[in-house]
């Protein structure tokens, strides 16, 4: 069990086509100092490996140390019973998966279990899939555990492997059977959920034991032993869209309320062409996507001047802001799915003091996926 690195006693890195460190064919054909020879595309980012290289196994983890846990809330009733179920499988040794809706603390719910895992000398991961959803998870395991929290992402540690770490899939190309208890956050989300490769790299880097936690699970995650937890945490209803026929003056009608808002489109260029349209009504707007460096600093700006943001769905998992609106613009567009729709939604009414907001679902057509989303969400209140 280790990371895989360069060694001149090791194995040859790529054999028979496939990198011996990722797993991946996705091999290329160049010229090295030796002459012709083939790397691999697809681990780049941690080094570049070739068919001269040799990999080893070489044991990066720290020292096992136990910890002290510091809850930051007392469990609802709801969530005592999710982390009840959580500490059975432990025991167990039983991969599962947690269905709880968004917003219900889902975080929080998983510490008893880690800990659990951490003082009996074994190693936890917890894998997310966006470099700012590992963050939040690692500052809250900071102020909640005495242990070290490993940052394995981008701008963080790669070296290493704690009793705790946090790390997107990417940065586990190159570990083998490492972790004793793996927690895949939004196990649905993009890039797991279009890419079988990343799974291979998530169950090579750990031991057996598996938790998928999402509020939208896929058809195959369904088949686990699974708990739900319909209700957030503060115990109000889920907030359900409500349906409305598209146009500039719904749009402009929707933004001059005096709370955040927050309005999902389908790609890049919608944020230029409906961000142009709100500037021109006289109103002062951010855009997230992708590329963009500041989220952190555009979330706390709608969050303190009760702003304007429109964002493409980078935005429909891991943030949080008090009292906001939400809605989705061209809501039938084919790149918003039902789950993405039910992630959107879910970012209104999340705190316990503003517990209730208004989502809007803007359309041109009526599709089934706005229908199923809808319905997804009643039931959830209906539980």
């Amino acid at each position: 069990m280790g990371q895989l690195v360069i060694h001149p006693d090791g194995q040859r890195a790529i054999r028979f086509g496939m990198c011996q460190r990722c797993l991946s064919t996705d091999v290329r054909g160049f010229t090295c100092l030796h002459g012709s020879c083939s790397y691999c595309r697809n681990c780049l980012h941690l080094g570049r490996v070739c068919r001269c290289d040799f990999l080893k196994e070489l044991d990066v983890t720290t020292p096992v140390e136990p910890t002290e846990l510091v809850m930051p809330f007392d469990l609802s009733d709801g969530q005592q019973h999710v982390s009840e179920q959580l500490l059975k499988w432990w025991e167990t040794k039983t991969s599962g998966l947690v269905h709880a809706v968004c917003g219900s603390g889902k975080t929080e719910m998983a510490f008893p279990v880690i800990e659990r895992v951490v003082n009996v000398g074994k190693r936890v991961l917890i894998v997310s899939p966006r470099r700012d959803v590992a963050i939040e998870w690692a500052d809250r395991l900071e102020r909640a555990f005495s242990v070290p929290i490993t940052r394995r992402y981008g701008g963080g540690e790669k070296d290493t492997v704690g009793m705790i770490t946090v790390a997107t899939a990417p940065l586990l190309l190159n570990l083998k059977h490492v972790f004793d208890y793996v927690l895949v956050d939004e196990s649905d989300a993009f890039p797991f959920a279009f890419d079988l490769s990343l799974w291979w790299t998530i169950r090579r880097a750990g031991k057996g034991v598996f938790l998928f936690v999402t509020a939208t699970p896929t058809v195959w995650q369904r088949q686990f032993p699974t708990v739900h937890l319909s209700r957030r945490y503060h115990g109000h209803d889920l907030p359900v869209p409500t349906l409305v026929r598209q146009t500039d003056e719904a749009i402009i009608a929707f933004c001059q309320r005096e709370t955040p808002r927050l309005l999902f489109v389908p790609t890049k260029a919608d944020l230029v062409r409906y961000g142009a349209r709100l500037t021109d009504a006289g109103f002062t707007v951010r855009m997230v996507s992708a590329d963009t460096d500041e989220r952190t600093d555009t979330l706390e700006w709608l969050a303190s001047t009760n702003g304007i943001v429109l964002a493409t769905s980078i935005w429909e998992r891991g943030m949080t802001v008090r009292g906001v609106d939400v809605a989705v613009i061209e809501s039938e567009h084919v790149l918003f799915t039902s789950r993405g729709l039910i992630q959107m939604a879910g970012r209104a009414g999340r705190k316990p003091d503003a517990p209730t907001g208004d989502v809007v679902f803007f359309y041109n057509e009526r599709t089934w996926r706005q229908d199923r989303a809808i319905e997804a969400l009643e039931r959830a209140n209906r539980r």
